[in-house]
């Protein structure tokens, strides 16, 4: 027995062996984000086999399969892109090969995420096959350039269709649980600025790193003080990189750059937060400059974006429809309270929620914390749950 829902179960086993070979084939596909044209291409086929009505690709490059016609539109998300494999020596397995055994697939992208997404368009063959609810309309959305630049995606399937969706479900992993939100992220440059002299006579110049020392200090200490508000946890910042410029080895430092991560909590925001940098004592004393980072976008497209680094946090309450329909659908597929928590990391939410406002939730298979490791395994018991989470909640929305 698969799930607790006989009607369901003989259908996930019909789907068994296509869906984890589905997964593999995408693992076996390097999509790092901005070269995501090959895996688009795997999506498109697989969702014209399984017969969904429509399929359409945007001028970003997302992918969106439809099932029905109806007025009230529902959406599964899954990003395709993934981070670098990084360093070979940190694999015990072909990254790319979508190792499947003991019951356990392994690999890229096998958590974060295209154990969810290929979930997700399997959910979409099994509501089309069992027949879609009258007035709605599925779409099974792949979406691009997601691991560096989360909710651009959804800003632009957004901007250029006009799509309101009367909910969303990232399949983004969760171990099953029901995600209802995350801390918002930003990210900040600081700049001091010095006069450069001979190395040989530093007294004559004034070292801009030397400048950072009780700044980076401060941060630190403010790290320490952030506030733990619930449901979304503490804030943070913390230094990712740090960089000067001379004009040779042997001269004083004339500037030094810090780049900061700040993830928001409940409570604060953007405009606080660099408020927040700029108030420090040492950056006050110093005269450095704080700023949002802005970043450059490019699609396998062609598309070009300039993003800024700013992320927003979003939380629903539990009691909100959305997540009741999903610890609904949860507890009689699985026979337990899904538990709600939210997210340590950021997600396509930041658009759809965060931005747009729309009902945004989250369940994935495997689990969250083996995303951007060498470690991600996603179990096939997993695999099959999540799908019928999605093909639940979908056939009984109304």
């Amino acid at each position: 027995m698969i799930t607790r829902d006989p009607s369901l179960n003989p259908l996930l086993s019909g789907i068994r062996a296509p869906l984890i070979r589905f997964v593999r084939e995408l693992i076996a596909i390097p999509s790092p984000s901005g070269r995501e044209e090959r895996i688009i291409r795997r999506i498109r086929q697989e969702m014209e086999r399984l017969g969904y009505d429509r399929i359409r690709t945007d001028a970003m490059g997302n992918l969106t399969g439809q099932v029905g016609s109806g007025r009230r539109t529902i959406v599964l998300d899954g990003h395709c892109d993934t981070v670098e494999k990084g360093q070979s020596r940190n694999w015990e397995i072909d990254p790319f090969r979508g190792q499947c055994a003991g019951g356990i697939i392994r690999g890229l992208g096998a958590v974060d995420q295209k154990g969810g997404l290929a979930a997700a368009i399997y959910a979409g063959h099994l509501v089309k096959k069992t027949g879609i609810p009258s007035g709605i309309t599925l779409l099974v959305a792949a979406t691009v350039l997601e691991e560096p630049f989360e909710g651009l995606s959804w800003d632009h399937l957004i901007g250029e269709t006009g799509l309101q969706p009367e909910a969303v479900v990232l399949t983004e992993p969760t171990g099953l649980d029901i995600c209802i939100g995350h801390r918002g992220r930003m990210e900040f440059c600081l700049t001091t600025g010095g006069k450069t002299s001979h190395a040989a006579n530093p007294h004559l110049g004034e070292n801009a790193i030397y400048k950072m020392a009780p700044i980076i200090g401060e941060i630190e200490k403010l790290n320490r003080q952030m506030p733990d508000t619930r449901p979304l946890g503490k804030g943070t910042v913390t230094i990712s990189r740090i960089s000067s410029t001379a004009p040779s080895r042997n001269a004083v430092a004339d500037s030094a750059t810090l780049i900061l991560d700040r993830r928001l909590t409940v409570g604060e925001t953007p405009q606080g937060s660099l408020a927040q940098l700029a108030a420090l004592p040492a950056v006050r004393k110093s005269d450095a400059r704080v700023t949002v980072t802005r970043r450059r976008a490019i699609s396998y497209t062609g598309a070009e974006f300039e993003v800024p680094s700013a992320f927003p946090g979003w939380v629903m309450d539990p009691s909100d429809p959305l997540v009741k329909r999903g610890i609904r659908a949860g507890r009689v597929l699985f026979g337990r309270e899904l538990t709600c928590r939210p997210w340590h990391f950021s997600t396509n939410g930041v658009s759809t929620r965060g931005r747009h406002n729309i009902p945004t939730i989250g369940l994935g298979p495997g689990d969250d914390t083996l995303a951007h490791t060498p470690a991600e395994a996603l179990p096939l018991t997993d695999l099959l749950l999540a799908t019928a989470f999605y093909t639940r909640l979908i056939r009984d929305w109304s």
